[in-house]
């Protein structure tokens, strides 16, 4: 039983565990959320404006989109505003994954279930 209490998670540990996932998370796929942004935000934009104009500079696909944040600022261009969406996204799911892991703990023991136990 004392083992078993030992090999659980942390609070700091399991914080520091979502976080790090979440980051590495945001990381990736940071350029394919700020294309997404973009293409959205361009076709609000278009449904604004007079629909008998065609459009210029509206991207055909995400790639496209991808490709001319590229051309324009290079590999920063494509990670513009990541800070921010950093700072939001990591804590949020930092301290759900605390949470996560109390609320689980706290049903385990009620169920007088054995949680599983982090392998060292």
């Amino acid at each position: 039983r004392v083992l078993l209490d030992q090999r659980r998670l942390k609070s700091l540990q399991a914080f520091a565990i979502g976080a790090a996932a979440k980051m590495v998370a945001t990381i990736l796929t940071y350029p394919l959320q700020l294309a997404q942004a973009r293409l959205r935000a361009l076709r609000r934009q278009r449904s604004h404006s007079s629909a008998s104009r065609p459009e210029q500079g509206l991207f055909a696909s995400l790639w496209q989109c991808l490709l001319e944040a590229y051309r324009e600022a290079g590999v920063s261009g494509l990670f513009k505003g990541l800070e921010a969406k950093l700072v939001q996204t990591v804590l949020t799911s930092a301290l759900m994954f605390v949470a996560y892991e109390k609320i689980a703990a706290i049903i385990f023991k009620l169920l007088h279930y054995s949680q599983p136990a982090v392998k060292a």
